[in-house]
């Protein structure tokens, strides 16, 4: 398993609406590979902040769901939600 951590800076006041993006974007992911463990927003610290957690069978999931269309055309409308977007690709560790 692979895991990807989104650190997300929304646009001011488009919590909802991302929160609604997810929705629309879940067959896209899934299709893919990508299982959403969990979504969370920031109460204190850098504001309109959301923190993804996403496991993944295998990195090429990476790849695919960003070359897939249906992603690209959803592009215009996560320019209006998201300003900024890093991505983490982490491996678990043998604790716990």
């Amino acid at each position: 398993m692979v895991y990807v951590q989104a650190s997300i800076k929304l646009h001011p006041g488009k919590l909802q609406d991302f929160i609604s993006l997810i929705s629309k974007l879940s067959p896209v992911t899934t299709r893919h590979g990508w299982k959403l463990l969990g979504s969370y927003a920031s109460v204190v610290g850098r504001l309109n902040t959301v923190v993804d957690m996403w496991e993944l069978t295998d990195i090429k999931n990476i790849e695919a769901l960003f070359a897939d269309p249906e992603m690209a055309k959803m592009g215009p409308l996560i320019a209006e939600i998201i300003e900024d977007e890093v991505l983490t690709v982490l491996t678990k560790l043998p604790i716990g």
